[in-house]
């Protein structure tokens, strides 16, 4: 199947059916210390914890004894007890070691067992998906160069997709105007060089700004953006005094609901320390998030004559087509396996 513009857009359903197969953060590693967290797949609720030897683990948000949540359970060595019976179900398969009621554990029902997914940590973040997932972790090789000291930022969850808020992150021409008090970006927009590989878009340019960017990014020379349909966007700073970094990562709460985690990064030789980062960080993704919830329809459209688009835009479209690739891949990857 052919990832170019002349195939036909995906509809909202093989979006949904290959979001199934995208790695999705689930939680932050550190919030997880404290007991296990409930998360939304594409309307799939998870329990995600670590077990006591620090592995993530995720599985169905459901006991499948009397059906209480997990989440609410506790942690037992490499297991999650239900809050409400005891039952104890492992975190690497699923299957069911304990039934405090029972005097006899030999007498545990036969195929006593709980959903289990596939769960990754990468960057204090816990990934998972809700089928066998398509590819690797996004990776990001300016992270391998060179010392980086990274930091959370607020997670937040939007009544968009998550291609809507990831769009956005590489949506140029909305500088000048959602965060004019910010950055005091130039209105006009050069003419943008954008390379696509499949479902990976790159761009870089070249820095020229008003005094309030400084403020905010330093003085930058050049910024790199480096994305990875259809969740995950990262920005990469190289300023007069050192580097810094953004990334995101989005989760399909549903097809029109998104989860957002976010990280800051920064070398030794900024600026600013990481803090300051996080805090600037912060004040634009709050001018960002008000506009971008408003932004019909909540799911973002792949078909590129869907609405009106410039040269500005070539990033974001690029991003589009990124996206379908993604959606074509996965697809296309589930049916070889239903046919081997």
């Amino acid at each position: 199947m052919s990832d170019e513009r002349s195939g036909m857009a995906p509809s909202g359903e093989e979006v949904s059916e290959a979001l199934r197969r995208c790695w999705q953060p689930v939680a932050r590693v550190e919030e997880l210390r404290s007991g296990p967290k409930r998360a939304v797949i594409l309307g799939q609720a998870l329990a995600v914890f670590l077990t006591e030897s620090g592995a993530p683990a995720v599985v169905a948000d459901r006991c499948p004894h009397r059906g209480a949540s997990l989440s609410i359970g506790t942690v037992c060595g490499e297991a999650l007890q239900c809050a409400y019976h005891g039952w104890q179900w492992d975190g690497r398969d699923g299957t069911c070691v304990r039934v405090p009621s029972l005097a006899d554990q030999g007498q545990i029902p036969p195929g006593a067992r709980v959903k289990c997914y596939p769960a990754r940590e990468q960057w204090g973040l816990v990934w998972s998906a809700l089928e066998s997932p398509v590819g690797d972790l996004p990776q990001v090789p300016w992270l391998a160069q060179g010392e980086w000291q990274l930091g959370h930022g607020e997670s937040f969850e939007l009544p968009v997709s998550l291609g809507v808020m990831l769009e956005n992150y590489r949506d140029v021409a909305h500088f000048a105007f959602v965060h004019r008090q910010t950055l005091e970006m130039p209105e006009q927009v050069e003419p943008l060089q954008v390379e696509r590989d499949g479902s990976t878009v790159e761009m870089t340019r070249a820095m020229v700004a008003g005094d309030g960017i400084e403020e905010i990014w330093g003085t930058l020379r050049r910024i790199r953006y480096l994305t990875h349909a259809p969740n995950f966007a990262s920005g990469h700073m190289q300023t007069t005094t050192g580097e810094r970094c953004l990334l995101h990562a989005a989760r399909a709460v549903s097809a029109t609901e998104s989860a957002h985690y976010w990280l800051a990064g920064v070398t030794e030789d900024y600026e600013y320390g990481l803090e300051e980062v996080i805090a600037s960080e912060e004040q634009l993704y709050a001018e960002d998030r008000p506009v971008v919830s408003t932004v019909e329809p909540a799911e973002l459209s792949l078909d590129s004559a869907s609405e009106l688009s410039t040269l500005a835009d070539r990033f974001t479209l690029a991003y589009r087509d990124a996206f379908a690739c993604f959606v074509r891949t996965a697809l296309e990857d589930e049916n070889l396996n239903a046919r081997a």
